[in-house]
């Protein structure tokens, strides 16, 4: 697959890219995208809303984690759509990332 179609291989980390711009986050080098907000408990909140809104995102959080560095993390695929990447990003940042503390959403 990867020898047939390279821009098909390339999307994972294309769509990672464009939702760290459109949810304000540093550009990623993986198709795994951290989303940093410290408390697990604020992680587990955020997980819930997400899926609230039909998205499955992990919320990773201690003993995974160091203490005060829970986190969601967000997998892209060629799969996903862009439309629904781009909506995931659009709830992270206006009901994720709005809430958090400043020290972590300036960190990313």
């Amino acid at each position: 697959m990867i020898e047939r179609d390279p821009g098909y291989a390339a999307l994972p980390l294309a769509k990672a890219k464009a939702f760290a711009s459109r949810a304000r986050l540093p550009e990623p080098v993986s198709p795994i995208v951290p989303v940093l907000l410290g408390e697990a408990e604020a992680a587990l909140k955020a997980s819930r809303l997400l899926e609230d809104h039909g998205f499955l995102v992990v919320a990773i959080r201690p003993p995974t984690v160091p203490a005060g560095t829970a986190r969601l993390r967000l997998t892209f695929t060629a799969q996903h759509p862009d439309d629904e990447v781009e909506r995931l990003a659009e709830v992270i940042r206006t009901r994720v990332l709005a809430h958090a503390p400043a020290s972590f959403t300036e960190a990313q």
